[in-house]
């Protein structure tokens, strides 16, 4: 017998196309037309059949053949009991016959609740988002044709942007590289650099693998995206590690010396057993001849450097395409939102999707993604302004963890709670609304202060909220020139200052970004506001003066010679007349008010003497760098 694939093939092979059909039926069409129009010559008018049709019917009419036809009628008709008769025989042979055996019954029953089952698991696939994961990936963007990687033994030229599939060594020559790392943050390398990029994992991770990655020589500029509860992006160099996770520092590699210069946020850098924070407007330099690192501040004039400006304009612009991602990313985790009318079905589905989970750690993955489901729903409701609503999924998903938390010993249990307060608490970010970070970290708080031994203290996300807060009304006041929100905001923030900067407040990396911030803060107040017309601004700046540094000035001359000084300063500023010249002799001026006792006071009036919108701004930055002496950083 031929194969049943031959029979097929040739089926297919002697199958006419539609070509060779339409040619066919056009081709015998052509043919009937012919016929159809003979047919239409010989067919008769109507009054010729009307006419036929009478004279039929008279000729019939009392004729011999009609009375036969009446009689071939009756002898052929049925009686009614004959016809009963018929019909009930007709029906008996039509009528189903009875199962011989009930095993056909038993397998439509089965059948039938199998299909069942299956329309009931298949329910939560219709009505839950799936999860999504982070869907940047590690990529490596080459700028310039001088960029290779060290993939297997051999050196290979990059041209285009690529994804990394697993660690790598990257060489510069002349040009410039950029390493995305998921939405974790940015890594910029600079020419004739030589970097090693360890790990490629999407982050937070609780148990560390190492560095990040290895700066070998030249320099890197580095965005962290990260809150501090996370594990850090770490860069490894020659005379210890850098760990960033929310900021910008520029890390250079020489033969002689590492310097790590800080330019937002701040980063720690350990030595051995020995650990120093480097905030922003601060740099620290170990080697060339320094055994230690030595933490110095930068001058005004570094943050204006077209290198600086450059990649802070490109982190600004990442920070805000990463939440953006990071939003679309919780909307489609949300999905079906609770002011839908197809949410009970929802709950439902997920309700159907646990009962069908077999073991009991799947069981409780499940569970753990419900609430985190809880937590982007509230999200999506905060962002359409429906925070009433957004308070409901919020509650349950703190309820839901805190339950959990405290109603097992399983250690996988607490694992993967901890492991999604890490997740939420990356949410809370700079870019986000104040009610948001609010509503947020409220129930991130309760719920690791529930949960126990955990790693992730509460005053630690309070003081990274805090610093947000800080960050944003320093926004508000320089950029929006905003007093009022800048002021409601630090109504709202003033309360925990004080008991998150004591000894057992929150980090010591978070302390002095706080510290720092409080400086520039007070300074812009001054600035933007009119004391003597504010009581709200008099109550701020009294209350900001507590975080201050002590000046310890001596009052050793009179208001006039104070006044007095300042004028000498600004005539000797103003003698010139290009921006430049003007520039360099206030630089000069501050740096010789540096011995001087009466410092802080005569910056301060020198500020005020100054345009606002000119060389004022570089005397703020010389005060906030004093207050940081002041307190030994």
């Amino acid at each position: 017998m031929l194969d049943e694939s031959i029979l097929q093939r040739l089926s297919q092979d002697i199958t006419p196309g539609d070509d060779l059909k339409s040619r066919l039926k056009m081709r015998i069409q052509s043919r009937i037309n012919p016929l159809q129009k003979s047919v239409d010559l010989v067919q008769p008018s109507l009054s010729f059949r009307k006419s036929m049709k009478e004279r039929v019917r008279t000729t019939l009419q009392g004729s011999a053949i009609a009375d036969g036809m009446r009689d071939l009628a009756g002898s052929i008709s049925l009686s009614g009991e004959r016809v009963l008769s018929l019909r009930e025989m007709i029906l008996g042979r039509l009528s189903m016959r009875p199962e011989p055996s009930l095993v056909h019954s038993g397998i439509k029953w089965t059948a039938s609740f199998a299909l069942f089952l299956l329309m009931i698991r298949a329910i939560p696939l219709v009505l839950l988002a799936p999860a999504t994961q982070a869907d940047i990936g590690v990529q490596l963007i080459p700028n310039g044709d001088d960029v290779s990687v060290f993939v297997g033994g051999v050196w290979r030229d990059v041209d285009s942007p690529e994804v990394a599939r697993g660690p790598m060594m990257i060489r510069t020559g002349q040009s410039q590289a950029t390493i995305i790392l998921n939405d974790d943050g940015v890594i910029r390398l600079g020419s004739d650099t030589t970097f090693k990029l360890h790990d490629i994992g999407d982050r937070p991770q609780f148990v560390s693998a190492g560095p990040t990655a290895t700066l070998v020589r030249g320099q890197i500029w580095v965005l962290g995206l990260l809150p501090p509860v996370v594990e850090s992006i770490v860069v490894e160099t020659t005379r210890g590690q850098v760990d960033i996770n929310s900021g910008s520092a520029s890390i250079s590699e020489e033969n002689k010396a590492t310097t790590v210069a800080v330019y937002d946020r701040g980063v720690t850098f350990r030595d051995g057993e020995q650990t120093s924070f480097i905030v922003s407007g601060e740099k620290g330099v170990i080697g060339d001849g320094n055994s230690s690192l030595s933490i110095l501040s930068m001058p005004t004039r570094a943050f204006a450097s077209p290198l600086v400006s450059q990649n802070l304009e490109q982190d600004a612009v990442h920070r805000n395409e990463i939440a953006k991602l990071q939003q679309e990313r919780r909307e489609r985790m949300a999905g079906i939102l609770p002011t839908s009318i197809l949410y009970s079905a929802k709950r439902i589905a997920e309700k159907v999707d646990v009962l069908f989970t077999l073991t009991h750690d799947g069981r409780t993955e499940k569970l753990i993604a419900q609430a985190d489901t809880r937590l982007s729903e509230a999200l999506a409701l905060l962002k359409e302004g429906q925070n009433m609503e957004a308070s409901i999924p919020l509650n349950e998903y703190k309820d839901s963890l805190v339950a959990m938390a405290s109603g097992t010993g399983d250690n996988l249990v607490k694992y993967l709670i901890k492991k999604q307060i890490a997740d939420a608490s990356a949410t809370i970010s700079p870019t986000t609304s104040s009610g948001k970070i609010q509503l947020v970290s409220l129930a991130v708080l309760e719920i690791s202060a529930s949960v126990p031994d955990t790693a992730l203290q509460s005053k630690d996300i309070e003081g990274y909220v805090l610093v947000n807060k800080l960050t944003q009304i320093n926004h508000a006041l320089s950029v929006e020139n905003n007093l009022t929100g800048a002021l409601l905001a630090y109504s709202d923030v003033s309360p925990y200052i004080k008991q998150l900067l004591s000894e057992n407040g929150t980090h010591p990396l978070l302390q002095k970004e706080a510290k720092s911030l409080l400086v520039s803060t007070s300074s812009l107040l001054k600035q933007v506001g009119n004391s003597s017309q504010n009581k709200i601004l008099v109550a701020a700046e009294l209350d900001l003066s507590q975080y201050l540094p002590s000046e310890q000035e001596s009052v050793l001359v009179t208001e006039a010679k104070l006044d007095g000084v300042i004028q000498d300063i600004v005539g000797r500023i103003f003698i010139f007349k290009a921006p430049l010249s003007r520039y360099n002799q206030l630089m000069l001026e501050m740096s010789e008010l540096r011995g001087n006792p009466n410092r802080g006071t005569l910056l301060r009036r020198l500020y005020s003497a100054l345009p606002e919108n000119g060389l004022g701004g570089y005397v703020l930055t010389e005060i906030k760098n004093f207050g940081d002496e002041l307190n030994g950083r």
